[in-house]
Formats: C-alpha cells, structure tokens, sequence
C-alpha cells in the first residue's frame, strides 16, 4: 500500500524547532499537571518526586495522547488526565530501568536510584504507578461513558503488562549465545512499543474515536515506538554522552542483545564477533574499545541496518493515520514520526 500523498508530502516534515513550538502548548499542559503530583504526598517525599517528575524527558507519551485525542475531536482537553497517567507509567518504569542496568544518569542527572539507593527508587517509582490510578478517577467528573473507561483501564493493564514482558524477555536473553532479530522486533514492540501505543490510543477513546480510528493510533505508535528503540540503540552506540545526558555503550556493558550487536554476531567476521562478545559484561571499556566498536558496528553495515529499519517502521507506522481525517493533531503526528526516523537518515 503506498502512503497517502498528503500524508508524504514534504510540508509535513518540520526541524525539532519548529515541530516543539507547534505543540508547545501542549507540553506546557503536561509540566503543569504533573508537577501537581507532590500535592497529594507528604513533605518527605516532594524533595524525590518533584526531582524524577521535573528531571526532564521529551514527554512523548502524554504528547502522543493529547495529539491523538485532538486529531478525533479537535481538543486535546479530555486527554490531559490519561496523558499524566502514562507518563508516570513511563517515568516509573525507567527508575526500575536504572535499578536493572544500575544506570547512574539519566536526562542528564544523576538518576534516582544513584541518588537515592534501589530500596527508595523503587519506592518512588511505586509511588507513580500508583498516581495512575488517581489519573483515570479524574474521569468520574467527566461525560466519558462507562465503557470507554473500561476501556482505558484495560488498555493500560495489558500495555502494563507487555512493558514488564518485554523488560523480562530482554533479561532472559541476556547473556544467551544465539539471539535473532525477530527476538529483538518482540523485545521492543512489548518494552517500548506497548506503552506508546497504549497512550495514543487511550487520546483517542477518550477524543470518542471509532474502534477503527482508536486500531489505526495504536498500530500508528507502536510502530513508532520501535522506530524509537531502534534510534535509542543507535544513540547508544555512536552518541555523544554529554549531549544525550546517559552514559553510552550500557546495553553492551550489560550484556544486552541490542540490533547492531546481534548485526555484528550474525554478519561479522569471526574476529569482528569475538570482540564485540568480548565487550559485553564488561563495566569499564577503554577508550580504545569504544572506537574499534564502533568502526565494526559502521564496517559491518550494522548502523546502515539500523537506520534502515527505524525509517521503515516509522514508514509503516504513518500509513495508519491515513485512516484519520486531515487535521493539524494529525500532521503533527507525522511530523513527530519523522523527527524520530529521520535524525539517521
């Protein structure tokens, strides 16, 4: 199926800049309710929340929700409440990240479990999940009908679900000798994949969306969630640490599997292999290792394979929204898809 022509047109693709000041009622939306979260909890516990909460990110799930909500009914409004729900499902679930990769910065400071210690962490992370809950009672006040709350609740349950899915699969994993892309296709579509997909999809039940509108959102995002992962991967490999505010390489230092790993032991040669497995585990890497890792993730066409399948998810993910009526939300949307997809092209 070809893309819609008005959905490929050049005049659809914006700089960050300019994409960020489109919508930057939006997140100022997002920062304001979810600074509302200390309200609810005692003094010992702002200092933490307000911390995790204010530490930044690029709040794509409560964007992809209000948008998508918009992109239904022409206002974002009724998704405000299930926009903060996931992204505190998303700010909880990178704390225990952390906690599992021992992670010391994150959106450039010093991440929570650093600060704090895992006990805590966890504490605070289990603090937000939660803060969804009271998200999704906001809805009582509200004229969504009875089933579209249901469907809400379900819909956050099974991304729930499927998130912790795939953050077990990818343990499983590590460290086994042989693992395949399509072992790496399921890991992201349920760790990363999921949680988009189910946030863009709760602005569209809550918009009053079709159940083929609420369908085409939801393929639209997971697909664009992976298109994500795959550009994280990148990012991991070949970013520069300050500008990304994380250290670099902590897949291979955690004997993660990601897609230019797997490439390299699939498609290298037996010396370019045996390297790269024999960074893997290993906490310190010198600088040395860091640039013969990189000239064989490059030699080996591993990038290359990358780039191409972040542009072909997020290419198949935009065909969805043809479904959807021509609207701005809509091509903000496509927008937001191609600022992930292309950064590599």
């Amino acid at each position: 199926m070809q893309v819609n022509s008005k959905l490929k047109a050049q005049k659809t693709w914006c700089p960050d800049e300019e994409f960020l000041k489109s919508v930057q009622n939006y997140i100022d939306i997002i920062n304001s309710k979810l600074e509302e979260v200390t309200l609810n909890h005692p003094a010992f516990l702002e200092l933490p929340l307000r911390y995790v909460i204010k530490a930044g990110g690029k709040r794509l799930r409560p964007l992809l929700a209000l948008l998508s909500c918009a992109a239904i009914c022409g206002d974002p409004k009724p998704a405000i409440p299930i926009a903060t729900a996931y992204e505190f499902a998303h700010t909880a679930a990178l704390i225990q990240d952390d906690i599992i990769d021992k992670g010391v910065r994150r959106r450039g400071k010093l991440s929570a479990w650093a600060l704090w210690g895992s006990e805590k962490a966890m504490l605070i992370s289990d603090i937000l999940i939660f803060e969804i809950f009271h998200r999704l009672a906001e809805y009582e006040k509200s004229n969504l009908p009875r089933e579209r709350l249901y469907l809400l609740l379900k819909l956050i349950g099974d991304s729930a679900r499927q998130t912790v899915q795939g953050e077990f699969l990818e343990l499983e994993l590590t460290g086994k000798e042989k693992i395949t892309e399509e072992d790496y296709l399921t890991i992201i579509r349920l760790k990363t994949g999921a949680l988009l997909a189910a946030s863009a999809a709760a602005g569209a039940i809550v918009g009053g969306g079709s159940t083929g509108e609420v369908s085409a959102i939801y393929g639209f995002a997971e697909k664009l969630g992976m298109a994500y992962q795959v550009h994280d991967d990148l990012l991991d490999v070949s970013g520069n640490p300050e500008r990304l505010g994380k250290s670099i390489f902590v897949d291979v230092r955690n004997k993660k599997r990601n897609l230019l790993v797997i490439h390299v032991l699939n498609n290298g040669s037996r010396e370019e292999a045996k390297f790269i497995r024999s960074l893997l585990g290993k906490r310190k890497l010198e600088g040395w290792e860091f640039e013969k890792a990189r000239e064989i993730f490059e030699r080996t066409g591993s990038i290359k394979a990358a780039k191409e399948l972040s542009l072909r998810l997020a290419e198949e993910g935009r065909r969805h929204l043809e479904v959807l009526r021509p609207s701005q939300a809509r091509e903000q949307l496509v927008n937001l898809s191609h600022i992930v997809s292309k950064r590599y092209a």
